[in-house]
């Protein structure tokens, strides 16, 4: 079992690290996804279920754990999550169901337990 709130902590970390070694590279690169994230003709909450699709589909860990609970803190359920994961599983197959089936749902474990009384009752 993966410990996705270590993941995530630990992708901030490094983030904080190889922004003090790169200056201009990675801060830039953190305001173009800042801008690309923000809130136009799609939501947040779909950004988001884009961002788990694109996660999933690349089996990048880290960005399946950080937008994991991006998704949960922008709204979304964890039925959200699981058709955005379907999706992924289309075009991605076996290897995506395998992220699906442990990382992911370790995530969802994890991240729903902080989110669940906020959204109580909700489906979709």
């Amino acid at each position: 079992m993966t410990n996705p709130r270590k993941m995530v902590q630990n992708f901030k970390n490094g983030m904080g690290i190889l922004s003090g070694a790169m200056p201009e590279t990675i801060p830039a690169l953190g305001a173009f996804i800042n801008t690309a994230q923000k809130e136009s003709v799609l939501t947040c909450r779909e950004k988001e279920l884009v961002a788990i699709g694109v996660a999933l589909y690349t089996r990048c860990p880290e960005c399946i754990a950080v937008h994991c609970q991006k998704a949960f803190e922008a709204g979304c359920t964890r039925a959200e999550i699981l058709e955005a994961a379907g999706m992924a599983i289309v075009f991605g197959g076996g290897p995506v169901l395998a992220s699906s089936a442990t990382l992911l749902l370790d995530c969802l474990n994890e991240f729903e337990k902080s989110y669940a009384r906020r959204y109580q009752g909700r489906t979709r």
